[in-house]
């Protein structure tokens, strides 16, 4: 068995980290760097790059370059998120048959799986390079604000990438262990993580060895990159206004812009003003070449950007609502995240929560301590087992109803893991197979959340309509992944039961059109030597549905579950578990502070 290490999978910049001799240890790169860029590129003889390889070259071969990939996994085409990230980014998003999205690259098309794949496997190549030692295992953080496909799109990325994945970790929880490991506290914090694509808050209460989240929620599209974004647009702006060229239609120069933005942002936490130069950024019909130059202020920036700020303090006084809190309940806000290093983000969160913001994490380091720590307690064999993670399910998952509405299985913030069971009963003689939509999202109409599949129950014994029962027990596990069993309450046997990602439905609501079928010709080729996507651990998939569904909602009755979590812990007594393996081996960790 080889090693395990944590892995912070970022939308801009990964990191890794192990614990060595009880102390964290970073995956380090050229001249010592902690983190890799997230990006993947293949250059013009057909080469595959990774990090800052393909980062450096952004600029030359930008229609070829993929960054940012981590805002689109798990997202059906079509989708808000997908519609977004076309309009800012410079790469080539296609159609899949199951309606998921594509990225093609040098006529190669790719899954966003195969992409976060081979940023993970670049990673556990170097950590073998440095420990000189097999890396097998990982735990791999991700927004706690991630749905149930966009998490299990994490998961079998790890195993593209060769990994054995320990478990899905949320990031301000990880950021949470990082900050209380080794250190006894009784006290309520908040995570405040604003990193490249994301934005996370979450309420953990800290009460000795069990760290439990109390509420969570974020923004899947505020993050660094939406900084940079206002930023390369006024220098979009102001080079047509002195120029008259629009630079917005080529793919070089957004990328050359890009790339000032985001540097200016990062030397305007320093420093009030900094000047932006790119030379020779066009010419002009007479065939003048032009620089872009520019000087940014600080004040200037925070203008700009001041209601991406604001947007993230407003889910804050949400989330803090939710968790029935106030900001005098907070002992701590601890920022996490590149972004959080802004200077108006720490303004406004010191006028928020009264008091200036903790500096007990690294905001760029945290995550990745936190999921190496982790890591090694679920591989370790020693030690008292005397700690307990306890997370919560970020957004309501439930079923559609025939008005459009969703009836809620599992509800935001449900304490984890959990799970459910409702009968589900025939509408017709003879049928055949039930179909089940399941949602995530916040809102009461299934139209406006995510759909994160479509079940069938096939194989039904025949009889008159009502007569067949389909007991559905969904299982919600501590990482907020969905599972389902079904067994006909009549014989009790089990359902085949098949899931139909995206397609039909997918993120539209009950009753969507009809896919215009593909011409001839107009096939997507997969790239040669093409990475092996694994089936989804739920069900396999399932290519049509079955003549005799009905595709009504079908008639569901409630059956009552007890809270597994108030069975497995109570604040007085710590349980004993799979996380629970933690505190005697790390209390001496980063030492009583």
């Amino acid at each position: 068995m080889g090693k395990a290490i944590g892995i912070d999978l970022g939308t801009t910049n990964s990191a890794a980290a192990i614990i060595e001799d009880k102390k964290p240890r970073f995956i380090t790169w050229e001249n010592g760097q902690k983190t890799i860029p997230s990006v993947f590129a293949i250059d013009s003889k057909g080469n595959r790059l990774i990090g800052e390889e393909a980062k450096r070259q952004a600029a030359q071969n930008a229609g070829a370059t993929v960054a940012a990939s981590k805002r689109l996994i798990g997202r059906n085409y079509g989708s808000n998120a997908m519609n977004k990230v076309k309009q800012v980014f410079t790469y080539e998003l296609v159609e899949g048959e199951s309606s998921e999205v594509l990225i093609k690259v040098k006529g190669q098309v790719f899954t966003l799986e195969q992409i976060s794949a081979a940023i993970l496997s670049r990673i556990k190549d170097r950590a073998e390079e440095q420990l000189d030692d097999e890396v097998d295992q990982a735990v791999i953080t991700v927004p706690a604000y991630f749905n149930d496909r966009q998490r299990q799109a994490v998961r079998s990325a790890g195993k593209l990438a060769g990994l054995k994945v320990l478990r899905v970790l949320n990031e301000p929880t990880a950021a949470a262990l990082a900050y209380g490991l080794g250190r006894t506290l009784n006290q309520r914090v908040a995570i405040y993580d604003l990193g490249g694509g994301t934005f996370d808050i979450s309420i953990i209460d800290i009460k000795e060895k069990i760290f439990e989240v109390i509420s969570t929620g974020g923004d899947t599209f505020l993050g660094g990159v939406d900084f940079d974004d206002r930023l390369m647009q006024h220098l979009l702006a102001h080079f047509h206004d002195e120029t008259g060229i629009d630079l917005s239609y080529d793919r070089s120069a957004v990328a050359r812009v890009r790339d000032a933005a985001e540097d200016a942002k990062i030397a305007l936490s320093d420093v009030a003003e900094t000047h932006v130069s790119i030379p020779e950024i066009a010419t002009d019909e007479d065939g003048a070449v032009h620089d872009l130059t520019m000087t940014i202020t600080r004040r200037e920036l925070e203008q700009l950007t001041g209601d991406l700020v604001d947007r993230s303090i407003a889910t804050c006084q949400r989330i803090l609502q939710e968790a029935n809190s106030t900001t005098a309940d907070i002992s701590e806000m601890l920022l996490v995240g590149g972004q959080s290093r802004m200077p108006l983000v720490r303004e406004k969160i010191k006028n928020f929560i009264g008091r200036a913001p903790s500096e007990k994490v690294h905001p760029d380091e945290a995550v990745a301590i936190g999921a190496s720590i982790m890591a090694h307690s679920l591989v370790s064999k020693g030690g008292v087992q005397d700690m307990t993670l306890l997370d919560v399910l970020p957004m309501a998952i439930g079923i559609n109803k025939t008005d459009g509405t969703m009836h809620v299985l599992f509800a935001k913030n449900q304490p984890l893991p959990d799970y459910k069971t409702r009968s589900l009963t025939t509408s017709k003689d003879n049928q055949r197979s039930i179909m089940l939509r399941i949602y995530q999202g916040e809102s009461q109409y299934v139209a406006e959340n995510e759909l994160l599949g479509t079940f069938v129950f096939s194989g039904l014994r025949q009889a008159p309509k009502g007569d067949v029962k389909v007991e559905v027990t969904f299982h919600i596990d501590s990482e907020g992944i969905l599972n389902l069993t079904a067994r006909d309450s009549t014989t009790g046997q089990l359902v085949e039961s098949r899931l139909k990602l995206g397609g039909e439905g997918a993120g539209t609501g009950p009753n969507p059109p009809k896919r215009k079928k593909k011409k001839k010709g107009q096939d997507v080729k997969p790239p040669p030597m093409p990475l092996t996507m694994p089936a989804t651990s739920i069900t396999e998939t399932a290519d049509e549905l079955d003549d005799d569904i009905d595709d009504e909602p079908p008639h569901t009755e409630e059956a009552a579950i007890p809270n597994l979590r108030q069975n497995l812990v109570k604040h007085d007594e710590a349980p004993k578990g799979l996380f629970a393996k933690l505190i005697a081996f790390f209390s001496g960790l980063f030492g009583k502070k």
